[in-house]
């Protein structure tokens, strides 16, 4: 006959072997909920592709490019005699040192983006450089800002460059010279004169804003959010400070040298008067920086506006649409020429290949 459990036994049985603490804290505790990221980058990331898209809008292109078209037509309307008097009035001397200055601010801006590339990882010749830029700047003036980068990726693409690096090298360059170009601005034009400090004054606030823009962790993060829209790996490529130092380097000898076209030419048909360098160049650089951002194939249109604005403060209507037109002008020419000499370097190059080739070729039998 079986006697009843003891209350000691029930007890030890219920309790039995305690529960394991582990899993009466898992069971307890609440769910650990992952941080969420902040909604800053997201938001930034998304008004940018707004940005974008709405640049690339053929509808926005197209009615920027008419608007400042037809007013630039009205301008020279009304300006038409004054312009053939003051382009009659401009010596083939005078002509030929502005359009030399011309093309050795080009150049700068040819070593601005090979040192940015440099940067990035890849160092090119003088020679390879010059193939790949000035072919590929051609395409500027093709409506859609796009292309050059789109150009560029694909030349540098046949010297072994990744396309993603060639691009990112393109579009930082780009950012160099237009902030560089807002902060010369804002050096120059205020101390041109005493009237100028109080008319420019709004400027010098860009000063802190381009100095910060052109710092590399902004830079850096201008890449980093480049590749991330583009989905594409960002690897090892960063903007450092002493690539930086140089490519900013030769961003102010360039504008120094496309400072003096203006200079050249406003001293010949206005004459000299207090702050007419630094007038001549920081107008240039404004006018190019606002150029670059336009949705006009090169800034047509937009760029001369505000050379037009900014040299009147210093001359006559007509002499300043007269600097602008010829200074656009000298600028397209540069283009071609230096265009033609890089399709001259490349048409070179491929000729010593096929003659190395048919060498080779010709060599093989005899050797075998």
């Amino acid at each position: 006959m079986s006697r009843p459990a003891s209350p000691a036994s029930t007890a030890g049985d219920s309790g039995g072997s305690p529960p394991r603490a582990g899993t009466a804290d898992r069971a307890a505790a609440p769910p650990v909920q992952q941080p969420r990221e902040p909604s800053g980058g997201s938001a930034l990331t998304r008004a940018l592709a707004v940005l974008v898209r709405l640049m690339r809008s053929k509808v926005v292109r197209v009615g920027f490019l008419v608007a400042v078209l037809v007013l630039l037509a009205i301008v020279l309307y009304d300006q038409a005699g004054t312009l053939w008097h003051e382009v009659q009035r401009l010596s083939w001397p005078v002509l030929l040192l502005a359009f030399v200055l011309g093309l050795l601010g080009l150049c700068c801006n040819l070593m601005v983006w090979r040192e940015m590339l440099a940067d990035l990882g890849t160092r090119l010749t003088v020679a390879e450089a010059w193939r790949i830029y000035f072919i590929g700047g051609l395409s500027k003036y093709v409506p859609g800002s796009i292309w050059p980068v789109l150009a560029q990726a694909e030349l540098g693409a046949d010297r072994g460059i990744p396309r993603s690096r060639s691009a990112l090298s393109v579009v930082l360059c780009y950012a160099v010279m237009t902030c560089s170009g807002v902060v010369v601005a804002a050096i120059t034009l205020p101390f041109a004169s005493a009237r100028s400090v109080a008319q420019y004054f709004w400027i010098l606030l860009l000063i802190p804003v381009g100095v910060v823009a052109l710092s590399p962790p902004v830079l850096n993060r201008l890449l980093r959010l480049v590749l991330r829209l583009a989905h594409q790996d960002q690897g090892q490529m960063s903007v450092s400070y002493k690539g930086l130092a140089r490519t900013m380097a030769w961003a102010l000898v360039s504008w120094a040298f496309n400072g003096l076209v203006i200079y050249v030419l406003l001293r010949h048909l206005s004459g000299v008067h207090q702050g007419t360098l630094l007038v001549s160049v920081g107008a240039y650089s404004l006018s190019w920086a606002v150029g670059l951002v336009a949705p006009t194939p090169a800034g047509a249109g937009a760029r001369e506006a505000v050379m037009i604005a900014i040299l009147h403060t210093q001359t006559t209507a007509g002499i300043a649409l007269t600097i602008a037109l010829v200074s656009r002008a000298l600028s397209v020419v540069a283009d071609a020429a230096t265009g033609a000499a890089a399709s001259a370097l490349v048409g070179r190059r491929r000729l010593r290949q096929l003659r190395a080739a048919r060498r080779y070729a010709g060599s093989g039998p005899a050797g075998s």
